[in-house]
């Protein structure tokens, strides 16, 4: 909590609080048992929020400058995060024909590094193919497993470019979190300034016994309950739909999940990467399976360290398959004839 200067040369503290049994609480914990209060006023929420919650109140303290004065806590920085495998470019020797399998499977240079660093790995490409890849399947999912899980929360906005499929994939997930997870959720359908039809997608929700709405009411949420935002696409480089979407999302409150279409070009994928880390997403699903036509692509995407792949989908319509075992299926889609147990 960083003080401000009035114009009488006084050290002031804003906080915002839900109410005032919190604001108590607050200026106990940060302040102390001399901090006086001088004002309070009604806020409204921003973003997401003005759905979500009933207006905030804002607080502005200070503390006796007769005693002795506060001195917040220092904020601890964020750890980085454990990089899975090494940058150094990959250098096959010439004639190790299992290093060239692996890589026309799509699985690249930094990846395969970071399996070559593994003690048994000389053991394991003496081996026969179908057995060393077996063995490889296992290394990769090591690699997989050690990524950052983060948790989706209880409101999720999905978010990508127009045309990739995110109003089919939230169909999808209603129906795995009621029909296999048994989970209630509800729906809030957004507009910008760029339209957001939703006549398919209320029909979906009315059939699944899930509630939606359209922006401009309060949303009462049950326990236990998730809230998928649907929103209109975005265009890659376009900063004013960029800040717009920005502004509607709370980072504090909603997870954004960022959808692309697996059939996209490697560099357009990119593309959208770059906008969902933009646009500070921490997952990411892949949409059009049925329409790859090499499934090794997506390797490079899912051991990217910064969003957790999350879902694959396949098909333009809400019948098409939706699967969250995203390694097992993009491993045995490259390695058909390898045993389950790899995967």
């Amino acid at each position: 909590m960083i003080p401000e200067i009035n114009e009488a040369g006084e050290a002031c503290y804003k906080f915002i609080v839900a109410s005032a049994d919190e604001a108590v609480t607050v200026l106990r914990e940060k302040l102390g048992e001399n901090a006086k209060v001088i004002s309070v006023r009604q806020v409204e929420n921003g973003g997401l929020s003005r759905f979500l919650r009933a207006p905030k109140l804002e607080v502005i303290a200070q503390i006796d400058s007769k005693r002795t004065p506060f001195r917040p806590k220092p904020i601890p920085q964020p750890v980085r995060s454990e990089i899975l495998v090494p940058d150094e470019p990959l250098v096959i020797p010439a004639g190790d024909q299992f290093l060239r399998v692996l890589r026309r499977a799509g699985i690249e240079g930094s990846i395969l590094a970071g399996l070559q660093q593994h003690p048994e790995w000389t053991e394991i490409a003496r081996r026969d193919l179908r057995s060393a890849l077996d063995e490889v399947g296992v290394l990769m999912r090591e690699l997989y497993q050690r990524r950052e899980r983060r948790p989706l929360g209880n409101c999720v906005a999905l978010i990508g470019t127009p045309g990739v499929g995110k109003t089919t994939a939230l169909c999808k997930r209603l129906a795995a979190d009621v029909f296999l997870h048994g989970k209630p959720a509800r729906v809030l359908k957004l507009d910008t300034d760029k339209a957001n039809p939703g006549d398919g997608l209320a029909i979906f929700c009315e059939a699944l016994g899930v509630p939606m709405q359209r922006q401009g009411e309060m949303i009462e949420m049950n326990p236990g309950e998730t809230l998928y935002v649907d929103l209109p696409g975005i265009s890659v480089g376009n900063k004013v739909e960029v800040e717009e979407i920005a502004g509607l999302l709370d980072p504090r409150e909603v997870t954004r999940v960022l959808v692309i279409n697996a059939a996209y070009d490697v560099s357009s994928m990119k593309q959208a990467y770059a906008l969902g880390e933009s646009l500070q997403a921490t997952h990411v699903g892949f949409t059009h399976l049925d329409e790859l036509s090499h499934w090794g692509k997506l390797w490079e995407f899912l051991f990217l360290p910064n969003l957790q792949p999350l879902f694959l989908g396949s098909g333009q319509n809400i019948a098409g398959n939706f699967t969250e075992e995203v390694f097992d299926t993009v491993f045995s889609k490259m390695f058909p004839r390898v045993g389950s147990e790899a995967a």
